[in-house]
């Protein structure tokens, strides 16, 4: 947490104001953001319950930012020293636009190996020439492959165009990230992107992307049954839709069926929260969306359909005996 404080105390750019939402916590966050506010004026303080999830820190900020544009930054991550005053030159060259995004690099120590680190971008190089509608953001992002990197800091955002929308995330729910985006792209009107490393993600072992637990998949649930609900309700271009729905499926076969991330989770959980997607509206949307999708991830439809009335064998020896193995020799090549 202090070195996420500092890394935003000591930006160049210097006419920001930072606000620190502290839920109900045991540990010393708190009492960090508070010193951090005595010692800088730029620095607001926020206490609310215990959610159990980001979301409501990140709505808060939409709700509160008095700012025109909104950066997110996670407890554990931290921001380059001149982030803040890159995006600023980038804004000044495209003038206003409603999601500026860039590039990001992961760690998991407290320092980055610039030679090994990974790199975490949606766009090439190239696309820093131009500025483009959220539509057409996806288009971009799925000549990698259909895989959209969805972390709400990868971007900054104009305040007044996630309050005209009511971009709001799922409060309370994990995996928060995985159903605002495709929100935020959809209505995005002008999108710019900056090829410059500007955050640190520190991902922890033990990560939601490295090991699913039951209430993640039952949240995750819930966000892909919102999703449905928003291709279901707008006009959905027919090739952004596939993107999506290759990125919403695999996401949602991840966390429910690979032998690693998957086996915390219990068969009632994965059959409860199967249940939920294919229930009421889902019966339809979900074969619609999958519909979109690869060869190898409709080839599970009635698998899926199976292992929702219990009966998860066949959806088990499918995924762990051929479709991530497959995706595994895929990857060495």
């Amino acid at each position: 947490m202090q070195k996420a404080l500092d890394s935003v105390a000591n930006q160049t750019f210097r006419d920001f104001e930072a606000i620190c939402y502290v839920e109900d916590s045991p540990d010393r966050s708190l009492e960090m953001c508070r010193a951090m506010a005595e010692r800088d004026p730029r620095f607001i303080v926020a206490t609310g319950p215990k959610s159990g999830a980001v979301a409501t820190t990140r709505n808060y900020g939409i709700d509160h930012a008095s700012g025109k544009y909104l950066a997110a930054i996670d407890g554990d991550d931290w921001l380059v020293p001149d982030m803040l005053e890159r995006l600023a030159g980038k804004l000044a060259q495209t003038g206003e636009v409603d999601v500026l995004t860039f590039a990001a690099v992961s760690t998991e120590t407290e320092n980055v190996d610039r030679d090994h680190a990974k790199r975490i971008t949606n766009f090439r190089q190239s696309d820093e020439a131009d500025v483009f509608s959220g539509l057409d953001a996806v288009r971009r992002s799925g000549r990698n492959g259909g895989t959209i990197q969805n972390f709400t800091w990868l971007s900054i955002y104009r305040v007044d165009f996630l309050r005209e929308h009511r971009l709001y995330q799922s409060d309370g729910l994990l995996m928060e990230d995985y159903e605002w985006n495709p929100r935020v792209w959809f209505f995005a009107k002008r999108i710019a992107y900056l090829d410059r490393d500007l955050y640190v993600y520190r991902r922890r072992p033990g990560s939601l992307t490295t090991e699913a637990s039951p209430r993640i998949v039952h949240d995750l649930a819930r966000q892909f049954c919102s999703l449905a609900a928003f291709a279901g309700n707008n006009a959905v271009p027919r090739d952004v839709l596939s993107i999506w729905s290759n990125q919403w499926i695999s996401v949602l076969f991840w966390f429910m069926f690979h032998p690693v991330t998957s086996r915390k989770i219990s068969d009632a959980d994965r059959k409860a929260a199967l249940a939920l997607i294919l229930s009421g509206d889902g019966r339809t949307m979900f074969p619609r969306i999958l519909a979109h999708a690869s060869r190898p991830k409709r080839l599970a439809r009635p698998l899926i359909f199976l292992a929702a009335k219990g009966i998860q064998f066949p959806a088990k020896l499918y995924f762990r005996g051929f479709y991530y193995p497959m995706i595994e020799r895929r990857t060495k090549k």
